[in-house]
C-alpha cells in the first residue's frame, strides 16, 4: 500500500477521503501484518523488515472461541505457520486481555517454541497482582465465573436446555465456567519470557528504534478508572453512553441464593411447599401444572401454566451477568497505536484496538504525550489511523461512531477476524454489524478484510496477500 509523501491529513466528515494521506517515508515505515484466519478469534504477527537482520516481530494474541468448529485444528496450523515464520523466536508477544478466543493458542506456541522463546510479554495493568485495583477486578471476575459455572449446572439439572445454551456460549469467552483453563492459558503466555512488562494508557511511548525499526507504541487502554471500564454499551441516553459497573453486586445477589444447597427463598420455610410436592396439590395441580385452565380458556391464547411459576427467574440473572462480565472483560483490553515513521514527525498509525468498548475508547480522548519536540494526543492517533483492526469482531459496541471510526480520516483498511456464520449458530445475534460494516466501507479507502470472507473488490487494491490459513497485508 504505497503512498506519496504528503503533508498531514487534513479533517474530513465521515464518508469522505482525505486529498492528503499523512506523511511517510519510503521503506524504513514498511510493516507486514499477517491475520490468521482463525474465525471468532484474533492472532496477529506484526513484523517490521530491518537492515541486515531478522524482522522485529510482535505476536498480538493467539486463540478462538471454544465454539469455533475446527477452531483447535486451526490453532495447531497457525503455531506451526508461526514457527516457521519466526524460526522460534518473537521479539514481543502481546496479550490484550482474559479472554480464551484471544489466548488459547498459548499452550499450543509453547509446545513447539522454547521457554522463555520471546523477548518480552506484555498485557495491560489489569493483569498485575501486585496493583490493588487491578486485584479487586479479578477477585470480583473470579466470583462471577464460580457463581455462573454453578448457575450453568443448575440450569442443566432444572431441564433449561434453552437457558444453559444462552450461557454457555458467553462463557464461551472464558474457556470453562469457573475459569481454571483460562488461567492456563495466561499462563502459557507468561511462560514464554521471563520479562512481562504491564502497560498502563498514557505511559510514554514504547520505544523500537533500538532494535533498528524506525516505529514506537502508545498505550490507549484499558482507562484506570472504574467507572469508564464499566462503560460498554452505547444508550438512548444524551451522552450516548451508559453506565453499567455497579450491576454485579445486585446480579450476585439474585442468583448466589439459588446456587447454594438450599436455596433461599422469600419466605419462610414453614410457609413453603417443596415444588415437586406440590404438583399433588389440588390447587397447585390445577392452577400452576395444569395445561389447560378451563375457567380461562375462552380468554387465553396460551393455555399452559408455565407463566405463573417463578422457580426458574434466577436464570435470566445469570445470562444477564455473564455478559456483563465478558463486556466489563473485553474493556479491560490492552489498546496499542503503533506509529511509523522517524520520532520527530507525524506518521501513520496502525491501531490495535482488540476487544475495547465503549468506556476504553472514550479515555483515549484525554490522553496527550509530550514527544520529540511534538504533542500527541488520543484523538490525533486515530485521525492518523492508517489501519485498524477492527474490535470484537465487529460487534456493534465495540467500534465509537463521532469518537472512534469518524476521527479516522486517514484510515486505508480495516481487519477484521470474525465468523458470521459461527455468531448464528451459537445464537449471538448479528455479528458483525452490518451498520459497521458499511461505515468502515465507506471511511476505508480500501474497506475491509474479513477472515471469513473471501478478498473483496475494493480491498483488493491493497496489497494484500491471501490464502486459506491468513490474509498479510504489507504497508
Amino acid at each position: 500500500m504505497a503512498r506519496k509523501p504528503a503533508t498531514r491529513a487534513a479533517p474530513r466528515k465521515s464518508g469522505t477521503r482525505s486529498k492528503k494521506p499523512v506523511a511517510e517515508t519510503a521503506a524504513a515505515t514498511r510493516v507486514r501484518i499477517r491475520m490468521y484466519r482463525l474465525g471468532v478469534g484474533d492472532c496477529f504477527l506484526v513484523s517490521f523488515p530491518r537492515a541486515g537482520k531478522e524482522d522485529y516481530r510482535i505476536l498480538i494474541d493467539c486463540g478462538v472461541h471454544q465454539a469455533q468448529k475446527g477452531g483447535g485444528d486451526r490453532l495447531k496450523e497457525v503455531a506451526k505457520d508461526l514457527l516457521a515464520v519466526t524460526k522460534g523466536k518473537i521479539d514481543v508477544v502481546v496479550g490484550t486481555h482474559e479472554h480464551q478466543d484471544h489466548l488459547s493458542g498459548f499452550p499450543g506456541l509453547l509446545d513447539l517454541f522454547k521457554k522463555e522463546s520471546a523477548g518480552e510479554i506484555w498485557t495491560a495493568w489489569t493483569e498485575d497482582s501486585n496493583d490493588p485495583f487491578a486485584k479487586s477486578l479479578r477477585d470480583k471476575k473470579d466470583k462471577a465465573l464460580v457463581a455462573l459455572s454453578g448457575a450453568r449446572m443448575r440450569m442443566t439439572l432444572a431441564d433449561s436446555a434453552d437457558e444453559a445454551a444462552k450461557l454457555t456460549s458467553l462463557l464461551g469467552f472464558f474457556g470453562d465456567g469457573s475459569g481454571p483453563k483460562l488461567k492456563s492459558f495466561g499462563n502459557a503466555l507468561k511462560e514464554l519470557s521471563t520479562t512481562i512488562k504491564y502497560h498502563t494508557p498514557g505511559e510514554p511511548p514504547i520505544e523500537l528504534e533500538d532494535s533498528g525499526v524506525q516505529a514506537r507504541v502508545f498505550v490507549l487502554g484499558p482507562p484506570r478508572d472504574k467507572k469508564l471500564l464499566g462503560q460498554s454499551a452505547p444508550s438512548t441516553a444524551d451522552d450516548g453512553q451508559v453506565y453499567k459497573f455497579g450491576a454485579y453486586a445486585a446480579l450476585l445477589d439474585q442468583i448466589e441464593p439459588a446456587l447454594g444447597s438450599e436455596p433461599m427463598g422469600p419466605f419462610d420455610d414453614r410457609f413453603a411447599l417443596p415444588l415437586d410436592g406440590t404438583k399433588a396439590v389440588s390447587f397447585f395441580k390445577r392452577h400452576y401444572w395444569a395445561d389447560t385452565n378451563d375457567e380461562n380458556l375462552q380468554d387465553r391464547i396460551d393455555n399452559t401454566q408455565d407463566w405463573r411459576r417463578i422457580d426458574t427467574d434466577w436464570m435470566t440473572s445469570a445470562t444477564t451477568l455473564a455478559l456483563q462480565l465478558d463486556e466489563d472483560t473485553n474493556n479491560t483490553s490492552l489498546v496499542l497505536a503503533f506509529e511509523l515513521g522517524p520520532k520527530d514527525k507525524d506518521g501513520p498509525v496502525l491501531l490495535f484496538a482488540a476487544d475495547a468498548q465503549v468506556g476504553n475508547w472514550l479515555s483515549w480522548q484525554g490522553l496527550k504525550w509530550e514527544y520529540a519536540g511534538r504533542t500527541i494526543t488520543g484523538p490525533d492517533l486515530l485521525k492518523r489511523t492508517a489501519i485498524y483492526k477492527v474490535g470484537h469482531h465487529a460487534s456493534h459496541n465495540a467500534t465509537l461512531k463521532k469518537l472512534g471510526l469518524e476521527l479516522m480520516t486517514s484510515l486505508e483498511l480495516a481487519l477484521i477476524p470474525t465468523d458470521a456464520e459461527m455468531a448464528k449458530s451459537v445464537k449471538w445475534g448479528t455479528l458483525p454489524w452490518p451498520p459497521l460494516l458499511d461505515a468502515l466501507d465507506v471511511q476505508a479507502r480500501h474497506g475491509a478484510v474479513r477472515t471469513d470472507k473471501p478478498l473483496g473488490a475494493k480491498s483488493s487494491g491493497a496489497k494484500v496477500t491471501e490464502n486459506q490459513l491468513y490474509y498479510e497485508v504489507e504497508f
